[in-house]
């Protein structure tokens, strides 16, 4: 599998909605930021991360030109770049995926295959329905449309990056469906939405804001798996302008080529380094407090914990876990998180083209983490795959275990039967129990973080003054829904949260 296609892998799979091969490929897209946006933080975040997300849709994206006034960049970038605004951006297209994607900021009079306008569109522009779109995000809010059907003069006031990078998911959402091509749902002409209430309305003044991010302090979080989710959360968290946060993040995973699609703090030289250093090296430039764990939660909680700041040291030593987000994808990992008992719970996930987050409230008749999600069960996948393994040759397995990215002398000491074949034994067991490869965009997993961070500020630093919302929240870009909802408990729950909730409520105080 050559780099291109590795990168592109998990956007290409059949999914339910989408044509099973490319309408388009290698496209280019034009980015007009407006004067007035330009210089704003919201402006710059909506076009670095459209720019992050739009080089990693490879090979539907081929090249991507951004026209901008050269302004002061003081938002910060995932590449670590600095200097003005856009040809900071440059950096992007050689930092994620190796340069598959080129990115210039000088203007050309090439006619683009699909043109966004940040923030406001030209009034003489002649607008194509098909190939044009509008992206503006402020504060919590963001709108993307066709240019003829937008809010007029929208100012940018804020500097909170929700807003600006859910507009960024929405657009490179609408370019990705039109390159891979729909066989349901719509395209957007004209929406905009609150991640503060959860609204929807073509009236961008109709839409809640919330408050401003920028200075709050949160409490410690533990944030349990640095995959896409986990890379979306922290790309928030360390461009919220926060004041203080201590961020724990944990994962005992690697980059690989597949991940580079999605993984939006994750370039080309992160390949094969563990997921945690990336995220942190984000939440380290922002000023914040950050701890990464090399390893799993089971291990997190057996471990010394080495350069763990002290009192969350010691909290953790007494099952004390104020906030932790769940951005892991097995089931095993979350029965552990839900196993810790959190006071705050939330996670993020991708299904398709769905974007959830959900809050696990601990009320009776609403569902915990480990609802819905089994341990799995990889006794005979193991024994099947290590009798597999053993009929190979032995250069053949070499060939295929360095394919997968597996540990290759320890495995062959465990095949051997040597008796400290534990690490041989342990990536067997990890990669028998993978799920199969399926549909995964950086789009829908950004948007997924976002959520979920909404939900974290939200019930840890604006629980007095947030509205009140459903335990669900889902976005499907599919059709541009957006629904807050219930979220119901499992009665086949193997961790019996019911009766633990109902036993908690019938406790005399």
């Amino acid at each position: 599998m050559n780099r291109e296609h590795s990168i592109g892998d998990r956007h290409l799979l059949t999914v339910d909605g989408l044509e099973d091969k490319p309408v388009f490929e290698k496209q280019f897209i034009r980015i007009i930021v407006s004067e007035r946006w330009a210089g704003t933080k919201s402006g710059q975040f909506l076009t670095s991360c459209l720019v992050n997300l739009l080089c990693r849709q490879i090979p539907l994206v081929g090249s991507i030109e951004i026209v901008s006034p050269k302004v002061k960049c003081p938002v910060p970038l995932p590449t670590g770049e600095a200097g003005d605004f856009p040809n900071s951006l440059q950096a992007f297209g050689a930092w994620a995926t190796g340069g598959i994607v080129g990115v210039s900021t000088t203007e050309t009079e090439v006619k683009a295959d699909f043109t966004v306008f940040v923030g406001e569109a030209p009034v003489s522009h002649i607008y194509n329905s098909a190939n044009s779109l509008l992206a503006i995000g402020d504060g919590w809010k963001a709108w993307v449309g066709i240019p003829g059907e937008s809010p007029r003069a929208v100012e940018a006031r804020s500097i909170n990056p929700l807003g600006p990078f859910f507009a960024a998911a929405l657009v490179a959402g609408e370019i990705f469906k039109k390159s891979r091509g729909i066989r349901r749902g719509r395209y957007i002409s004209g929406g905009g939405y609150s991640l503060w209430s959860g609204e929807t309305s073509v009236d961008w003044n109709r839409l809640a804001d919330g408050p401003e991010i920028a200075g709050a302090r949160i409490p410690a979080v533990h944030i349990m798996g640095a995959g896409a989710v986990g890379n979306a959360m922290v790309y928030a968290i360390a461009s919220s302008g926060l004041h203080e946060a201590y961020i724990v993040v944990i994962d005992d995973d690697k980059y690989d080529a597949t991940n580079l699609n999605r993984c939006l703090l994750a370039g080309w030289a992160d390949l094969n380094e563990y997921k945690v250093d990336a995220v942190v090296r984000m939440l380290e430039r922002a000023g914040l407090g950050a701890f990464p764990f090399r390893g799993s939660v089971k291990s997190y909680m057996t471990s010394s914990r080495a350069g763990l700041r002290k009192d969350v040291g010691e909290r953790v030593d007494n099952l004390i876990f104020e906030l932790v987000a769940s951005c892991v994808d097995k089931g095993v990992s979350r029965q552990d998180i839900q196993g810790l008992g959190p006071q705050v719970l939330l996670g993020g996930s991708t299904l398709d083209l769905q974007a959830k987050s959900n809050f696990y409230s601990g009320r009776v008749g609403t569902a915990c983490l480990a609802c819905f999600n089994p341990a799995e069960r990889g006794g005979e996948k193991i024994r099947a795959l290590e009798s597999r393994l053993r009929q190979m040759e032995k250069s053949e397995r070499v060939v295929f275990l360095t394919k997968e990215g597996l540990d290759v002398a320890a495995i062959e000491e465990y095949l051997a039967g040597a008796e400290c074949g534990g690490l041989g034994e342990a990536s067997l067991q990890d990669f028998a129990s993978r799920p199969p490869a399926s549909f995964s965009a950086g789009f829908v997993s950004l948007s997924a973080g976002l959520l979920a961070t909404a939900v974290l500020l939200q019930k840890s630093v604006f629980s007095e003054v947030a509205p009140r919302r459903g335990d669900m929240t889902t976005f499907n870009f599919l059709n541009g829904g957006f629904l807050d909802s219930g979220l119901g408990a499992d009665d086949a729950c193997e961790r019996k949260c019911q009766k633990r909730s109902e036993e908690r409520v019938a406790r005399p105080r």
